[in-house]
């Protein structure tokens, strides 16, 4: 895992690309829009488990990803292997800015949280409100859906 020190390249691409739309609102709305194809799947309401978390780093090593990013919107943004298996709430102390680091889950618990491998061509994001997540690329598509039970997820219908 590698925090990543200037993100601004990345977000511009994702504000582009995935047509982001960011909004403190319950209503729903288009928040993302890829040019790729994409399902919207609705979360459970309870909180993501450790079990459900290493289910979907799964999902990524399967795909046998070179690196994926994993962006929290207006905090802090990684680079990471998914063999490394960063556990669920993991956090460290960052004593040179004097402050903790907090790795995003894939479930979105309190901001936009984006999960996108290095050659986009597959990726998780997450809305915090809405509660729902958006997957690119047709594997992961099709990973998700295949063990949407377990996950405790439903496809929203368009």
């Amino acid at each position: 895992m590698r925090l990543l020190q200037d993100d601004s390249v990345i977000w511009d691409r994702i504000y582009v690309e995935y047509n982001f739309c960011p909004k403190y609102s319950n209503d729903s709305y288009r928040w993302v829009a890829p040019s790729i194809p994409f399902e919207t799947f609705i979360l459970p309401e309870i909180c993501w488990n450790e079990e459900q978390e290493r289910l979907v780093n799964s999902f990524f090593k399967v795909l046998d990803l070179n690196g994926i990013y994993a962006l929290d919107w207006q905090h802090d943004c990684f680079n990471f292997d998914p063999r490394e298996e960063i556990p669920l709430g993991f956090e460290y102390s960052d004593e040179q800015r004097q402050c903790n680091v907090y790795f995003p889950s894939y479930y979105p618990n309190g901001d936009y949280h984006f999960f996108i491998d290095n050659e986009w061509k597959y990726g998780l994001m997450g809305h915090p409100w809405l509660l729902e997540i958006v997957v690119t690329g047709e594997e992961l598509i099709q990973l998700f859906k295949d063990n949407s039970r377990i996950l405790g997820i439903k496809i929203k219908q368009k």
